[in-house]
């Protein structure tokens, strides 16, 4: 399988709409952690300032930001999805374990929709040694 059929691929018979729905939650995904990756490493003030609040050295904020664009271009190509999936997943679960010890509990909302949403994407297409 090659070309634009095994970036496609999802593991399954599913409908090809399906697919290509699947593939644009995975770059829009991508593209999100990428813009999230460029405010930590730009040095967005509002970041900085909040992982400070929370306890965090500055090395920690730029090793996450490093970690969300591994992540974010792992998710793309449908042969390594899962695996940046599960890593964007273990970002998501740091950030939300954050939110809800730091924060109130409604900036827990938005690490929780896009843990859901990796997950699910992660899931729908997972390496076939894992269906």
């Amino acid at each position: 399988m090659g070309g634009l059929s095994a970036f496609l691929y999802a593991g399954a018979d599913g409908d090809r709409v399906w697919l290509l729905v699947g593939q644009a939650v995975r770059v829009g995904l991508a593209v999100f952690f990428l813009l999230l990756a460029w405010k930590n490493l730009s040095g967005d003030p509002q970041m900085a300032a909040d992982f400070e609040r929370w306890g965090y050295p500055a090395w920690f904020r730029q090793a996450t930001a490093l970690a969300q664009v591994a992540g974010a271009l792992l998710l793309i190509p449908t042969a390594t999805c899962f695996v940046g999936g599960v890593g964007l997943a273990m970002i998501l679960l740091g950030a939300l374990a954050t939110h809800l010890m730091h924060d109130p509990w409604a900036a827990s909302v938005s690490p929780a929709a896009f843990l859901v949403l990796v997950t699910l994407s992660s899931v729908w297409f997972r390496p076939p040694i894992l269906q």
